[in-house]
């Protein structure tokens, strides 16, 4: 019962965590844009340094990152973080599985040692 609460409460404590960091990252967006006195003249300024670099390194225009996907991830990323939780998942409920049958092993193993229906060799 122990191990069921405490898996719970990480489970929780994850979750938390997770969401935590998104409230982070919009907490630093939102102090970020207090310290920019002229938003539109420091944009002009990024584009213009970007576009600098993009001429000396002759990157061409089809090579300019989109922002797309979910959560401001690729969709690549995404999916590949999906198929992580989910197999962290299914690796757990199969350990959850596997202690049960464990469980139910021992506990038949110490019925028949205490009736005597085991064979003492």
């Amino acid at each position: 019962m122990l191990k069921h609460i405490i898996y719970a409460a990480c489970l929780i404590f994850s979750v938390l965590i997770f969401f935590m960091g998104f409230n982070a990252v919009d907490l630093y967006k939102k102090n970020a844009e207090g310290f920019i006195v002229n938003k539109a003249l420091a944009e002009e300024t990024e584009d213009r340094d970007i576009q600098w670099f993009r001429d000396q390194l002759g990157i061409s225009e089809q090579y300019i990152e989109e922002p797309d996907g979910i959560w401001g991830m690729s969709w690549a990323h995404f999916l590949t973080m999906v198929i992580l939780v989910v197999f962290a998942l299914g690796a757990m409920v199969l350990i959850i599985m596997q202690q049960k049958r464990t469980r139910e092993i021992m506990e038949s193993i110490k019925k028949e040692m205490e009736h005597g229906d085991g064979n003492r060799g």
